[in-house]
């Protein structure tokens, strides 16, 4: 009995070492596309003097690019939980260049993409 116990405990815990594995495996992948996308920005916007891109749209790009971030850890944790750690949302390197510049739209697309064309875009 308590051997059954421990196993579901492990298999429990199976779910969630794979979301935090992805999360540490992806999080500097993340961080260096944002700088990049910021710097990219900053740059444009002290070229044209703020017509073009302005401080302001600098940081709503910024804020929404983290927050597809975290929502792509929140997505990966419930599916996680509700399929036993059979399903999570693994871009590829490359992928996150569409959540950089996107955000929260380029998560949604890498989700649908993730069904119309399996391993492209996304770890399968």
């Amino acid at each position: 009995m308590l051997d059954e116990i421990e196993a579901g405990a492990e298999s429990a815990g199976s779910w969630w070492d794979s979301v935090v594995r992805s999360f540490t495996n992806q999080w500097w992948v993340f961080v260096v596309v944002l700088a990049v996308v910021l710097a990219v920005l900053i740059v444009i916007g002290i070229l044209t003097r703020g017509k073009l891109i302005s401080f302001r749209m600098i940081i709503k790009i910024a804020i929404n690019c983290v927050l597809g971030f975290v929502l792509l850890f929140v997505i990966n944790f419930f599916g996680g939980l509700f399929t036993g750690g059979a399903w999570s949302l693994t871009p590829k390197w490359y992928s996150w260049i569409i959540i950089g510049v996107f955000g929260i739209l380029g998560l949604v697309f890498l989700i649908i993409s993730a069904f119309a064309w399996p391993g492209m875009l996304v770890a399968a």
